[in-house]
């Protein structure tokens, strides 16, 4: 199909691939706008399983596309080093059902999905490659477009290409017939097969004989080549390789959803596979069991709440809440980036982010100079890292379109708050300040650079300065209630519940549908033994929309009231829906540590949450609290010595942080040492941690029987205890 170039972006500083069409091959001037235009349908995919296309051009007679580098290899060259594990397999196969249930949304077939297409980057990450084949399955007037010559033209009739993909082609796409989605669905089948068998479904000595396999036979028995593989998996695959198209599955929809079905299967403890890949589209968190709200995790900053069991407050990921059909198809770059200006500033968590990238999307390409769209797109990227499932790609995107807004317009407010953004995802909390600042200065009557400097503060324990930049913004506009859900973090994780009950009912009062201020306010009335009040508000989330962190502050509730067997489908629900979060396991794991006989399935979730946290730390090793959590996750799992290890550099940094101080005063009652984890945990009150986690607490039960438990730590609650 041509050579690849590697090559470096000098406008964007960054490597790309250029892929040159081979000229040799007779292609009339219909044919080429059709690829033209298939191409660029194909460009307009946004997905992180999907290789991203930004450029579809010719030069004279040669035609190119410049799309994303990827660095890593191919499935068919890790398949050839090595046998897939089962985890690899259904991880890889959960990536590539998600991305082809986004292509085929948007009217897309791949048409050549083969382990040659198909890149696994160091860290496993998938991206499908060679969407340029793909087939646009409706023409914008709605018309069927159904030329099975058309079709020959690209497949069957190019030199090499008959050999090199038949094995993975569906019956009707050998013959060259009309294909549709459901070709692409029998070739991921194939594809599938190979992972889990290492062999393929369809064989023969000659091409010829592999056509007729193909057409007559039926494919091998995969049970039999791998026993292993769970019963509903093998039935899955085998109606996706139906010969007749009618008698598929009919949907990638479908696909996915049976995929992740057979994923859940692994949680009933029935097998012991690693549950880390079940989450199949990305959702970020940080937090546990029953603690504090991350407060404002839209605003991506307060570290809230390192407690033992955090509350949540992010929103998963969901389809834009409203369709981009009521933006005339005319729309202005400027209205279009006013209306995604609107959706970003829903920081309810109600899932608005990804339809603001795709206004946003729009924007950029109707005005490539509009450098206020580009500092949105960025800002939408950051978020979408944040309330989705944290993905590298996610955090690409916001440093380039940051970059590609303050190269337009350095003089631009918004692009050096989408700057600040990005650097501050990075942990350069210097260089963030430095850009928020600036923001502050060009518009100096905005607060909303008040708000992400206070943001800042907040994350990094200032919170001093963080409240003063805060009250600031709200002088300067008294209707942003951000600030007041930001405020309301702030004196969360001081122990001033009251005042953050009264900042989040204040943005309650003006948005009674935001979600990360019912899940905190949940948090903070469970504080104050409002449990009623928390479960309400609670009902009222789940309604709008459920979402890991809901399910986990369910959990939390339950968790908190001793109710510990009941906590764990709740807990189970949290990770399904948010698996990138090592929270979310440590949570689950501290619910079946508590549930009679489920000591085993604890340890696997402990697992889960010491990799995770392991991962977030290489990143962020500044971060005390997530060694702190590590030591934690030792301790549980019953690795005292290396918990004890991990702890050593979190109390010699005499961390202020009640939450911290909490963990501590945990894993020392864990591993045996009394005297240290009573210090700990009196310092943690006095810092302004609640007695009520303490009372609830079940690690500390021999702790609360030992009297320097009622002389220290209970003399040392503050009168708001």
């Amino acid at each position: 199909m041509g050579v690849v170039y590697r090559a470096h972006d000098l406008h964007l500083d960054r490597d790309v691939a250029i892929k040159v069409l081979p000229t040799n091959l007779p292609r009339s001037e219909s044919a080429r706008l059709r690829f033209r235009r298939e191409a660029l349908a194909a460009s307009a995919l946004n997905h992180p399983n999907i290789v991203t296309i930004y450029e579809v051009s010719n030069e004279g007679p040669t035609d190119f596309i410049v799309m994303e580098y990827v660095r890593g290899a191919t499935l068919a060259a890790i398949e050839k080093s090595r046998s897939l594990s089962m985890e690899e397999a259904l991880q890889y196969a959960l990536q590539i059902a998600d991305a082809l249930t986004k292509a085929h949304a948007g009217g897309v077939i791949h048409r050549d999905l083969k382990p040659g297409n198909i890149m696994v980057t160091d860290d496993g990450l998938v991206k499908l490659l060679d969407f340029g084949l793909a087939k646009l399955v409706r023409e914008p007037d709605g018309a069927e477009v159904a030329d099975g010559q058309k079709t020959r033209e690209f497949t069957l009739t190019q030199p090499g290409m008959v050999t090199g993909t038949m094995y993975y082609m569906s019956p009707e796409q050998a013959r060259g017939d009309a294909v549709d989605a459901r070709s692409d669905i029998f070739s991921f089948a194939t594809v599938m097969f190979e992972m889990l068998t290492g062999k393929l479904p369809f064989v023969g000595t000659n091409s010829m004989q592999v056509l007729h396999s193909l057409h007559f036979s039926p494919p091998r028995d995969l049970s039999e080549l791998r026993a292993e593989v769970p019963p509903e998996l093998v039935l899955l695959i085998g109606r996706m390789l139906e010969k007749e198209p009618e008698k598929r599955v009919q949907t990638m929809g479908e696909v996915l959803g049976e995929l992740r079905r057979c994923a859940k299967v692994s949680m009933d403890g029935s097998r012991t596979w690693d549950k880390s890949w079940m989450s199949a589209t990305p959702v970020p968190r940080k937090s546990k069991k029953y603690a504090w709200p991350a407060v404002a995790v839209l605003l991506a900053v307060l570290a809230g709440g390192y407690g033992v069991h955090r509350w949540l407050n992010r929103s998963a990921s969901t389809p834009p809440t409203a369709p981009l059909n009521d933006i005339p198809a005319g729309a202005s770059a400027y209205a279009l980036y006013q209306s995604a200006r609107q959706d970003l500033d829903d920081y309810g968590g109600n899932g608005r982010v990804d339809r603001a990238i795709q206004l946003l999307e729009r924007a950029v390409q109707a005005d490539p100079q509009s450098a206020a769209s580009f500092a949105a797109l960025s800002e939408a990227y950051y978020f979408k890292n944040k309330l989705q499932n944290p993905d590298p790609q996610w955090v690409k995107l916001t440093s380039d379109y940051a970059s590609r807004a303050i190269s337009l317009n350095d003089d631009l407010g918004a692009a050096h708050i989408s700057q600040g953004l990005s650097r501050m995802q990075a942990g350069d909390t210097a260089a963030a300040e430095k850009e928020f600042l600036r923001a502050a200065e060009l518009d100096p009557k905005s607060s909303t650079p008040r708000l992400w400097l206070g943001s800042l503060y907040g994350r990094t324990g200032k919170l001093a300065q963080s409240d003063e930049e805060l009250n600031h913004g709200l002088q300067l506009n008294p209707q942003d209630v951000r600030l007041h859900l930001q405020l309301g973090g702030n004196a969360y994780n001081t122990g001033k519940f009251q005042d953050a009950i009264s900042h989040w009912e204040e943005v309650r009062k003006h948005e009674p549908d935001n979600l990360l201020v019912l899940q905190n306010l949940a948090a903070a009335y469970q504080a104050v033994n409002r449990d009623d009040d928390a479960a309400a508000a609670l009902q009222q989330a789940l309604t709008i929309k459920p979402t890991a962190d809901i399910y986990n502050n369910l959990a939390t509730l339950r968790f908190y009231q001793g109710h510990y067997q009941d906590a764990v489908p709740a807990f189970q629900k949290a990770v399904e829906l948010g698996a990138n979060h090592f929270d979310n396991w440590g949570n689950l794991g501290d619910a079946y540590r508590w549930t009679p006989g489920s000591p085993d399935k604890a340890k696997q979730a402990y697992a889960q949450a010491i990799r995770l946290v392991k991962e977030e730390i290489a990143k962020h090793p500044e971060q005390i609290e997530l060694k702190a959590d590590l030591a934690m996750y030792l301790a549980k799992s019953g690795d005292k010595k290396a918990a004890l290890n991990e702890l050593q550099p979190v109390a010699k940094s005499h961390p202020q942080d009640p939450a911290v101080l909490y963990v501590l005063a945990q894993v020392y009652e864990i591993c045996g040492n009394r005297d240290a984890a009573l210090d700990a945990l009196t310092a943690a009150v006095k810092a302004g941690k609640s007695l009520e986690d303490i009372k609830n607490e079940p690690e500390f039960v021999s702790l609360r029987a030992d009297p320097r438990y009622h002389l220290n730590v209970l003399s040392a609650a503050s009168p708001a205890h």
